[in-house]
Formats: C-alpha cells, sequence, structure tokens
C-alpha cells in the first residue's frame, strides 16, 4: 500500500478539497509547493513527470490531479498513459504526496488502473448528504463555534436554499456567520437577505432535473426561484434558453468542436461546459426540439390569457421530459 498516493472521489467536492487539504497540512507540504493539473485539459504526463521530480528547496511537495474523468467509464486515457500513474505509484517515493480527485461516485472499476488504485493506494469516497450525515446539526454547529444561534425556521429556509453542495453550503454558510457576527439570534429574515442562488445556476440545476426526469429536484428548485421573486414566465423563458444551448452544444459536437472550442464560444466555466456536452451526448434531438416547441407554445398560451400563468409551468414540469 503505497500512503503518499490517494484516490478521492464523489460528487461531495467540498469535502474532497478539504481531505486534500488536511493531507498536504498532515505531511507539512506549503502551499507553495503544490501543483495542480486539470486531468480533462492537461492529462497526466505533466502531472506525473512533475510528481516524480524531487522538490526544490523543500522536504515534501504535493501534486493534485483534478478533473481525473479518465477513471469513469465516459473517460478513457490510453494504457502507456495508466501505465506511468501505476509506475509512480509503484515507485513510493517519500517525497511526493500525490492526490487524485474525480467529481463523480461511477469509477470504472473494471479497467486496470481503478482495479490497481482501488487496491494499492488510499481511496475515499465521499457522497453528498450521506445518510449519516445531518444537514441540521451539521449547520447549528458551525454557528455556535461563533457564538451564533439560528431559529428554527431560519434553519429549515437556510438549508432549503443552501443545501445545492457541500461547496454552496459551507460558502453561504460563512457569509452568513460573517454577516450575522453581532446578532443574538438569527431569523429568516437574515437567511432571505443573505444566501442567494444565481438564477443561472438554480435554472441549469432544474433543467437537469428534467432531464433525468427527478421530479422532486424539479419541484424543489423551481419552487427555490419562486421565492427569490423570479416570476414563472422568467424561469420557463430561461429554461428554453438553456434546452436551446444544449441544441447548439450538440450541433456544434456535430461539427467536431472540442470542449475548450465550446467554452470559447459560450463563454462558460469547464465544468459547465463539461454538463452541457453530457447533456448533449444523452439527450435526443427530438426531445430538445419537444421542449422547446411545448415552451414556446406555453408562453403564448399564457401570454394571451388561455392558461393560468402559475398553473402552466406545474403542468409542464410534471408532464414534459
Amino acid at each position: 500500500m503505497n500512503r503518499n498516493c490517494y484516490l478521492f472521489y464523489g460528487e461531495d467536492h467540498f469535502m474532497i478539497k478539504k481531505e486534500t487539504d488536511l493531507v498536504f497540512k498532515e505531511n507539512e507540504i506549503d502551499l507553495t509547493m503544490i501543483e495542480v493539473y486539470d486531468g480533462e485539459e492537461e492529462g497526466i504526463d505533466s502531472a506525473i513527470t512533475n510528481a516524480m521530480t524531487l522538490p526544490f528547496l523543500a522536504d515534501k511537495k504535493g501534486v493534485v490531479i483534478k478533473n481525473a474523468t479518465f477513471l469513469t467509464a465516459d473517460k478513457s486515457i490510453s494504457s502507456q498513459e495508466a501505465e506511468k500513474i501505476i509506475s509512480f505509484c509503484e515507485m513510493k517515493l517519500d517525497q511526493t504526496i500525490l492526490v487524485i480527485q474525480v467529481s463523480d461516485s461511477n469509477l470504472d472499476f473494471k479497467s486496470k488502473l481503478v482495479k490497481y488504485l482501488n487496491k494499492n493506494i488510499v481511496v475515499k469516497k465521499y457522497v453528498v448528504n450521506d445518510k449519516e450525515f445531518d444537514v441540521y446539526k451539521y449547520v447549528k454547529n458551525e454557528l455556535s463555534k461563533h457564538n451564533l444561534k439560528i431559529q428554527p425556521y431560519a434553519l429549515t429556509q437556510f438549508i432549503n436554499r443552501a443545501n445545492v453542495n457541500m461547496d454552496n453550503l459551507n460558502n453561504e454558510l460563512q457569509k452568513l456567520i460573517y454577516y450575522s457576527y453581532n446578532l443574538d439570534e438569527i431569523d429568516s429574515e437574515t437567511v432571505f437577505q443573505i444566501v442567494t442562488r444565481e438564477i443561472e445556476d438554480n435554472i441549469f440545476d432544474l433543467v437537469n432535473a428534467l432531464l433525468l426526469e427527478d421530479k422532486d429536484k424539479v419541484f424543489k428548485v423551481y419552487y427555490d426561484l419562486l421565492d427569490h421573486n423570479i416570476k414563472a414566465t422568467q424561469i420557463l423563458s430561461v429554461v428554453a434558453s438553456k434546452f436551446l444551448e444544449i441544441l447548439y452544444t450538440k450541433s456544434l459536437m456535430k461539427i467536431k468542436y472540442n470542449k475548450v472550442d465550446i467554452e470559447k464560444f459560450f463563454g462558460y466555466s469547464s465544468g459547465r461546459v463539461y454538463y452541457m456536452m453530457k447533456n448533449a451526448s444523452e439527450t435526443s434531438e427530438q426531445i430538445l426540439f419537444d421542449n422547446i416547441s411545448y415552451l414556446a407554445e406555453l408562453d403564448y398560451q399564457i401570454k394571451s390569457g388561455k392558461i393560468d400563468k402559475d398553473i402552466g409551468p406545474e403542468l409542464y414540469f410534471i408532464g414534459r421530459k
């Protein structure tokens, strides 16, 4: 077992980052001695070459390969690249701590590389909202560290708004702590004022939930948007634009646009474009056309007064794929 090599995977990005930071802290590795490589963008050659190089003016250094999607069934690397990772792990260098991060729970456990890593290095999985994890207790404990209390209804509202993932939860929690410093108790009004989510992120979640036919998530996000005073017609309009984006992405992929090209075309982040391309690959043009056409007709029906502006969207979310 090589205890200087780690594989952290799962949807809980916050815990993966936290565990990575803890590994480097325990090994007394300074931030200036940590190099981060993007497995999707840069591959693994530079990362492994760096990992094999002795640290300069330090006892140890850290190397992180993030977005290592090549360990999932959706992606892959060449057998030569896989052997480089295995060879490095076999060397068991004391001078380098290697951390591989995958923001996905679905590793390809049939592949030679994943089988090797699972058996020979430290592997940990981080699942969002694990059954043993009590998010209400977690938030109250974090607030108590700063001598803050929160009203029960305010706590529920905070979690409804912030508990998208652990990254978002902790970011919003830090904001809440900072702005509530002089308060005796946090109430729902304070939560409403401080905890916000960008409409783009909400709509992105909503579209993904629609494609996955996750009705619970669809309505959770939809009502969250309504709570933030976003009009139902505005939500439908942005949903339609997101379906168009996926359709455009599908067209760009057909003419051999790669991920970087599509990022430049839309001006979006690498992570968002990854999921747009994933949706484009997994969703037929017919489904996209059907949703866009239905939303256009629904928009007309609402504006012409033929269907109620609140009932129309709910009927769409109940019945459409």
